[in-house]
């Protein structure tokens, strides 16, 4: 199995939650500046043509990519409060199909950073299919909430 993990936004490329994953197969986990979004796009949309990933996990801004090049490649994931909410500031060229993917979205109930009410708006707007897990937290998701969604999700074995 070959995951693309992508952090967040001021985050790091290494941490417990790749760890963890490298047990299930190989991790491709770029580090990333998220400073230009249409060359962010294309860069992570060639890591997924040149690995092929099974699954993608990725945490806030990088949940943001994640859900897109899901839905297009029709590879599931597993996201950490994604930043939906970007596509109203930034509208870079990111092609959105509906599709069968499946999206396990896990939300912090009390995100100040990106309100979990924004990410359900987002969503229902979309023809996306998902499953939201909801927790008591804010943004930053806890690695027992992390792995307990991950093996929920039943994309990990």
């Amino acid at each position: 199995m070959t995951v693309l993990y992508l952090h967040g936004y001021n985050s790091t490329h290494q941490n417990a939650r790749t760890d963890w994953l490298k047990q299930f197969g190989k991790i491709v986990n770029p580090p990333m500046a998220y400073r230009n979004f249409p060359l962010d796009y294309r860069y992570l949309e060639n890591l997924v043509i040149e690995h092929r990933p099974d699954v993608m996990v990725a945490s806030s801004m990088g949940g943001y990519f994640a859900f897109h090049l899901g839905n297009y490649y029709r590879i599931p994931t597993v996201l950490l409060n994604p930043a939906l909410l970007v596509q109203h500031i930034v509208k870079p060229d990111i092609r959105v199909f509906a599709t069968d993917t499946i999206h396990h979205i896990i939300l912090g109930q009390y995100d100040e950073v990106i309100p979990p009410e924004s990410t359900k708006a987002i969503l229902k707007q979309t023809k996306a299919r998902y499953r939201l897990y909801e927790f008591d937290m804010g943004h930053k998701t806890p690695f027992d909430i992390f792995e307990e969604v991950c093996r929920k999700s039943g994309l990990f074995k």
